[in-house]
């Protein structure tokens, strides 16, 4: 395979140290394998790591999404006797337009350059030599350098979600059919179909609804292809490192699937222990404390008249997660709920 033919396009957005370091690593690991590199963000990046890639793109289109009406792209978890099921309060995918936009970026300029390919990752794509060998086998395999496009597939069922953190294909392909994507309400129109408004959903209505071109999917996604705990390190806004103990769950509020004056407050399941407390808060004042272990998913019923709810985890004196919402977001977000059998 022909590595002066492919550049490889970094899409970051670091907010702190950690992120940077993240950031610096993976832009090694691909620059030892023989690749340019593509660096673009909509975040100012450390400058030394500007040096770093041959080619380096800012812009400040940071658009967050407002969305018209309530995603159904979810996360869930059940037994016989519970299902949770929630979309984060109807925020997932609210940064994907600013990605999307970073790509367009990407190929815009590619196209003056000369290669005929890319392969796109985020921040924490770093890669082992063992895991740059088997890309390069299944690149060969597949014929990449002959291909519009090289996908994975993360989720496939009523929604067909295709990785948006890692994917290649030919730069004037990409360029051409994201052309039609030029405002954030044109983005929204043509991702709801698939579910949501994430970049998944976008990819999926591209790919799998719409398909044009010539590309290989693999059905498989990059946590599956890759034995590596670096990659993907970097989830919700935190980088996990690999071998510590890390406060990797969420706080949740959601309704009770048929009662709408009922609510729950939900802590997320983890496999790292921590001894702390939930404070609930009713429009700013103390409800309910319990203290608790994380590890499973954890529920607690409220039931109460404030317009306003708030939940702060707290561990060692110190609030490690947090989120509020008003009842009636609450009450209005149909896709996020607990039902009981």
């Amino acid at each position: 395979m022909n590595k002066a033919n492919i550049c490889v396009i970094i899409s970051s957005y670091p907010q702190n140290y950690l992120d940077h370091s993240l950031l610096g690593l993976t832009i090694e690991s691909w620059k030892q394998q023989g690749y340019d590199i593509c660096l673009v963000s909509h975040s100012p990046i450390n400058p030394d790591i500007q040096k770093s890639s041959k080619y380096y793109i800012y812009t400040d289109e940071n658009e967050i999404l407002e969305y018209p009406e309530i995603s159904n792209i979810t996360w869930y978890q059940g037994n016989e006797q519970f299902l949770y099921q929630t979309n984060w309060g109807n925020t997932l995918g609210n940064h994907s337009y600013a990605i999307l936009k970073n790509m367009q970026n990407a190929f815009h300029f590619l196209r003056s350059k000369p290669y005929t390919h890319f392969i796109y990752l985020e921040v924490d794509g770093f890669l082992t030599q063992e895991n740059h060998e088997l890309l390069e086998q299944k690149l060969t395999e597949t014929d990449f350098l002959n291909k519009d496009f090289w996908l994975m597939m993360e989720y496939e069922g009523m929604s067909s979600l295709c990785v948006t953190n890692f994917f290649g294909g030919r730069i004037s392909y990409f360029s051409e059919r994201f052309k039609i994507v030029k405002t954030p309400r044109k983005y929204m129109a043509m991702s709801i179909g698939s579910g949501g408004y994430s970049l998944e959903s976008f990819f999926g209505e591209m790919f799998i609804k719409n398909p044009q071109g010539h590309g290989h999917i693999e059905r498989n996604n990059p946590r599956n292809l890759f034995p590596n705990e670096w990659f993907g390190a970097s989830v919700g806004g935190e980088v996990y490192i690999p071998n510590l103990k890390h406060k990797d769950w969420w706080l949740d509020l959601v309704k009770d699937k048929t009662q709408d004056d009922v609510m729950y407050a939900v802590v997320s399941s983890t496999k790292h222990i921590f001894d702390g407390k939930l404070v609930v808060y009713e429009d700013d004042a103390i409800a309910l404390e319990i203290k608790f272990t994380t590890g499973p998913l954890r529920w607690f019923k409220l039931e109460g008249q404030g317009k306003k709810w708030k939940l702060e985890h707290i561990i060692n004196n110190k609030v490690v997660k947090k989120v509020e919402y008003t009842k009636e977001q609450v009450k209005n977000n149909i896709w996020s709920f607990m039902e009981f059998h």
